[in-house]
């Protein structure tokens, strides 16, 4: 048999016609055809011209499959899918982000009801755009939601129900300048000294470790591996994204992990004092503290979520490269932590005194 030819024959046993040819790889295959002759024909030709083009048949239809499947699945009837596969994976506070943006995503109906296969950048700018015109959100929310938008559509093309991510190159929107998060040691001690004790101790750990929130207050005993030979420990934590990581902390971090364990062996490390129960949320008591005490960052208050700023720039400021710190803070890329380290003018300047003098040798 030419490894160009396709043949049709009726199977008498079953009424079916299939289609008899050799793939690119050299092997022989028999595929169903259909019960209709012409029908069967036609795809015998469509067989033909893919062999022609150095094609696999049988992955033009699987393709085809997937591209009618992701036509007709709209991002809307994907959504519970998304949460269930990928959603339980992140933590409740994600969990709680994704369908409030979702929600943000049903008020667009060209949007939320057109097929996975059919959004396109054009339709993701027009969305954002929309978000900013109609409801008055910043650019840094609009590509939040995007980013969100964007994340579906790689689990649909890593599920095999859409071949690519037509949001994979997207640009997103120009953000406002980065938050400078210039708090000082003296700044954050006298927050700390302002909270209950354990409160005290999530913040200063959340700046010992530039670890997110989520991961903070669902930090459980079972997750924390204590050294006995030296001051530090391990975390294992599901980092943004939903990945597995196994994390160093240092001897700060630690003795304040050892402090809230105690001889506990199991359950959350941080315990409200008042329910006995983990922290669901930390933000009144903190905002609370940083409006009284005046904890301004670009002239907006200090938030829970810039701790992770301050442990990026505390640490740069002491020589550790941004490399470094894009591990310790869990960054997939270097951008994102050089908008994360802020430098103080007045330590840009002693660090210009470093420059050799020009001058004459002797």
């Amino acid at each position: 048999m030419s490894r160009f030819t396709v043949k049709t024959r009726l199977r008498p046993d079953t009424g079916t016609w299939t289609l008899d040819y050799i793939n690119p790889e050299g092997r022989r295959r028999q595929l169903s055809g259909g019960n209709d002759e012409q029908q069967a024909r036609r795809l015998a030709v469509h067989f033909q011209d893919w062999l022609l083009e150095g094609k696999d048949p049988e992955r033009e239809i699987e393709q085809s499959r997937q591209e009618a499947q992701a036509k007709a699945l709209t991002l809307r009837e994907f959504f519970p899918m998304f949460m269930k596969r990928h959603g339980e994976c992140q933590g409740q506070n994600t969990r709680e982000l994704y369908r409030g943006f979702f929600n943000n995503f049903c008020r667009c109906p060209r949007l939320v009801d057109r097929g996975l296969s059919e959004i396109n950048k054009n339709i993701a700018a027009g969305y954002a755009e929309l978000r900013m015109q109609k409801d008055g959100v910043k650019s840094a929310t609009a590509n939040r939601e995007v980013s969100l938008l964007r994340n579906i559509l790689s689990r649909a093309v890593e599920w095999d129900i859409l071949k690519y991510n037509p949001l994979a190159n997207y640009r997103m929107l120009k953000e406002a300048e980065k938050r400078e998060v210039l708090i000082t040691p003296e700044q954050i001690a006298e927050l700390v000294s302002c909270f209950e004790p354990v409160m005290a101790d999530i913040v200063k750990f959340a700046v010992y470790t530039g670890l997110r929130r989520e991961n903070i207050l669902g930090l459980t005993i079972q997750q924390v591996t204590l050294h006995d030979l030296d001051a530090g420990c391990e975390v294992e934590l599901i980092v943004k994204g939903g990945k597995r990581r196994h994390k160093a902390l240092g001897g700060k971090a630690a003795e304040i992990l050892r402090h809230n364990i105690g001889t506990r062996t199991e359950g959350y490390v941080f315990l409200n004092p008042q329910t006995g129960l983990r922290y669901t949320s930390v933000h009144h008591t903190f905002d609370r503290w940083v409006k009284r005490l005046g904890l301004k960052v670009n002239g907006t208050k200090l938030r829970f979520h810039d701790l992770r700023h301050v442990t990026a720039s505390w640490l740069n400021q002491r020589g550790v490269p941004l490399d470094v710190l894009r591990h310790v803070l869990d960054h997939e890329d270097r951008g994102t932590t050089d908008r994360y380290a802020s430098m103080d003018s007045l330590a840009l300047g002693s660090v210009m005194d470093l420059m050799p003098e020009i001058r004459k040798g002797a």
